[in-house]
């Protein structure tokens, strides 16, 4: 049965992740007929429409067929996609506990600090050096993640590389450190896999990727750390839930976690 945390995430996305990992591990073999939406739902403890909604999120991402009057199936060839990345916090330090995602290659170094990282963190002009931490995210083994973060050094100091690979550094801040993240600025755009870039993720050169950069804010809105990540195009998809909402009598999307 599981765990009725709605502060973490939804219960739909944990039967969706229930779902996905048995299809990933292989106890839902490719072409195989998955139980009912009453025996998941028996199985979990949770309604047949959480069931029914985790049930389409996998059928879109190519990971379950429907065939009517017969059941749901696993696809002959599902995805290894991650799935789409939703409005509910800061989901792909999440999908480190909740998936098969493994943390390698990790490097810890002081480098200096640049213009334009002094000019996002805000930085004193005293401060002359950050914390750098590279990490290489796998799913099943294989690449789809390369990221880079930038910390002050009395707090990167702290953060132990054998750390690092048991849990996501969002929960060294945050539990471990007692470092409370108020709130975040992120911009996602699309790039030109550079060398490094290329070889961390086993893509040719100029491969296009996905560049999310992040910067986290501490009490008192204090810029503390920028997150720059490079995922693979192939094996990670964006997605944002939109609503029509009214503001001062003019209509205009909102997203909806």
């Amino acid at each position: 049965m599981l765990k009725r945390d709605h502060r973490v995430v939804p219960l739909y996305y944990q039967v969706e992740h229930v779902i996905r990992q048995r299809i990933i591990t292989g106890e839902y073999p490719p072409g195989s007929q998955i139980p009912s939406e009453n025996e998941l739902s028996h199985e979990m403890g949770v309604s047949r429409v959480t069931v029914r909604e985790a049930l389409r999120e996998l059928v879109r991402e190519n990971m379950l067929v429907k065939v009517q009057g017969k059941g749901t199936f696993v696809a002959q060839h599902p995805t290894t996609r991650l799935p789409a990345m939703k409005f509910t916090g800061f989901l792909e330090e999440l999908y480190d506990q909740v998936q098969k995602v493994s943390v390698k290659d990790v490097e810890i170094s002081r480098v200096p600090v640049t213009d334009e990282l002094r000019k996002l963190l805000k930085l004193d002009p005293a401060e002359s050096e950050l914390f750098r931490i590279k990490r290489l995210r796998h799913v099943n083994d294989a690449p789809y993640a390369f990221t880079i973060n930038f910390l002050p050094v009395e707090i990167g100091q702290q953060i132990r590389e054998k750390e690092l690979l048991r849990v996501p550094l969002l929960w060294i801040l945050q539990e471990e450190l007692k470092i409370p993240i108020t709130r975040a600025h992120e911009t996602v755009e699309a790039a030109a896999a550079d060398p490094e870039v290329a070889e961390r993720l086993d893509i040719p050169l100029l491969s296009p990727v996905m560049h999310v950069k992040r910067v986290m804010y501490t009490e008192p809105d204090r810029p503390l750390e920028l997150v720059e990540s490079y995922y693979r195009a192939d094996r990670y998809q964006y997605s944002v839930n939109l609503i029509r909402v009214k503001r001062d009598g003019k209509w205009a999307w909102d997203h909806k976690s």
